[in-house]
């Protein structure tokens, strides 16, 4: 078992409340793992939200594109 330092024989020879306070501390530290990765998943999702800077984007680039205007140009006639 990975950070219990125990051979697969070793947790087979284990008396059966043994083995169960063994597996009880194995799925602890799976836990905390697993809400470690996701605190993590989140972090860098809202770090890298490319959604969300997209949507930004074009909401920047069409509030610069409706304040330009069209200069007039006036050609004298021949």
């Amino acid at each position: 078992m990975e950070k219990l330092h125990l051979q697969p024989s070793e947790l087979d020879a284990l008396p059966y409340y043994e083995y169960e306070y063994t597996v009880e501390i194995y799925n602890d530290i799976l836990k905390e793992r697993k809400d470690a990765e996701e605190k993590n998943q989140d972090v860098s999702s809202d770090k890298y939200n490319i959604k969300g800077m997209q949507r930004d984007a074009m909401r920047n680039a069409s509030n610069k594109a409706a304040k330009f205007k069209t200069p007039n140009i006036r050609i004298p006639k021949i």
